[in-house]
């Protein structure tokens, strides 16, 4: 018996909820301080990586698909005070310290991307993910695979995420 095509799409749209579900889970019930908590002068907080990874997955999706940024188009750059350009790549320790938006902006903005990103994906063809360009990074490569470094930066900065949720709440935060 033939083992079944991998569907590619529904595989990255998978992993784009899952990642999404796994960020606004560990953001659930945080105060403030909770969410800009850095644990060293120079590492980062979970508002500064839900952020950054949300910025990342809408300039990747929007330049896969030939589209303006949600952080541009719907005004979530001067929401947060930020030029257009800014997506955290090369923030000093300062510049991520220096990062305390609203609690609901923040969740806002998340919100937008997942919801425009998994649009894009979802309507993305064959043709389209094969393309080959340039997506945010200088390097050509085919949009499946800018789309797959996505979903591992994703998973790297959900499991900070997680790790300084715990550093946090303390054990058993997933449970309560």
């Amino acid at each position: 018996m033939a083992e079944p095509l991998i569907d590619l799409r529904g595989f990255i749209l998978a992993q784009v909820e899952s990642g999404t579900r796994s960020v606004k889970l560990a953001m659930d019930g945080l105060t403030g301080e909770q969410l800009y908590y850095m644990p060293t002068a120079d590492t980062n907080s979970i508002a500064w990586l839900a952020w950054h990874l949300s910025r990342y997955r809408d300039a990747i999706t929007s330049a896969i698909c030939d589209e303006s940024q949600v952080w541009v188009t719907e005004g979530w750059a001067p929401r947060f005070g930020m030029e257009p350009d800014r997506d955290g790549i090369g923030d000093t320790p300062e510049q991520v310290a220096a990062f305390r938006p609203d609690p609901g902006t923040l969740s806002g903005y998340i919100d937008a991307v997942h919801t425009a990103g998994m649009k894009r994906i979802g309507r993305l063809t064959d043709e389209q993910l094969n393309r080959v360009g340039v997506y945010v990074f200088p390097n050509e490569r085919p949009a499946w695979r800018a789309l797959a470094s996505m979903i591992g930066d994703s998973g790297q900065h959900n499991g900070q995420i997680n790790y300084v949720r715990g550093m946090v709440s303390g054990f058993g935060w997933r449970n309560a």
